[in-house]
């Protein structure tokens, strides 16, 4: 199952984002081929996106905390040419861990919890008791909070991002989340919203959870997974792990990699 959103023109990013979404562009066609006269023809296109502007991972040179991001590294290693150091490239050839859902919304009775919802530990904990699974050293965690379905039904993706330096309001795990992860030895964790973390009006444009996440712990961080059809097959079967291959595009020098993330179950 593909846990990606579809990559086109107009979403998911709203206007004032400061993030291309995907612009799929054709450099030959089929008209081209009916106007030639060649017996063999082809089309081909280019496509030009931000890199975070869709479904992605972060790397560990996305985050820096006082100068520095992970493994002590300086932020002067990300340049105009890319990241000299910690780019996406070594999570591209081995991201094919144990994947584990946690479906918080049925645990509270609805269908998405509100924009205002910090997921907690607690939720965390009874979320999988009640799924009746377990969360193992070098699985990766995805979080559906229902948010991305949510705004997909709808049609309004205005509030889904930062927009002219408004923090939006999503529902996410808080950064108390991040000593339980820790100990338990997660590799990573996806979410379906914009930024993982629980956002509010005081967030102030600070993201906890990635700066500790992602600089002090080496967390990977996947955003705007698509985890609602996921979440209705494991609910079906009982089954909430599966094989999670899910390796971004090898971007030398890049700071993250829009992925395309399946979930073999």
């Amino acid at each position: 199952m593909s846990l990606a959103l579809e990559l086109r023109s107009d979403l998911p990013q709203p206007a004032g984002s400061g993030r291309l979404n995907p612009q799929h562009v054709m450099t030959e066609t089929g008209s081209d081929a009916a106007a030639g006269d060649s017996a063999s023809a082809y089309s081909d296109d280019v496509l030009a996106m931000s890199v975070h502007a869709a479904t992605h991972w972060d790397a560990l040179s996305h985050v820096f905390h006082r100068g520095l991001m992970y493994n002590r590294r300086p932020c002067t290693d990300v340049t105009s040419g890319g990241a000299r150091t910690n780019d996406i490239v070594p999570v591209a050839e081995r991201l094919v861990p144990r994947g584990v859902l946690v479906d918080i919304p049925p645990d509270h009775g609805v269908g998405s919890v509100a924009p205002a919802k910090e997921v907690t530990v607690a939720d965390l904990e009874s979320a999988l008791a009640a799924q009746r699974v377990e969360l193992a050293s070098g699985d990766v965690l995805l979080v559906r909070t229902g948010h991305l379905g949510r705004i997909a039904a709808s049609g309004d993706w205005a509030n889904f991002t930062e927009v002219n330096g408004r923090v939006p309001l999503e529902p996410g795990i808080g950064a108390d989340c991040l000593p339980w992860l820790h100990g338990l030895g997660v590799a990573g964790v996806a979410c379906d919203n914009w930024a993982v973390e629980h956002l509010d009006a005081n967030s102030s444009g600070r993201l906890p959870v990635h700066e500790v996440g992602i600089v002090h712990m080496g967390l990977l961080l996947g955003e705007i997974f698509r985890l609602d059809a996921l979440a209705a097959a494991c609910a079906a079967d009982g089954q909430y792990d599966f094989l999670l291959a899910a390796g971004p595009l090898p971007i030398r020098g890049g700071v993250g990699g829009p992925v395309n993330p399946l979930a073999i179950r």
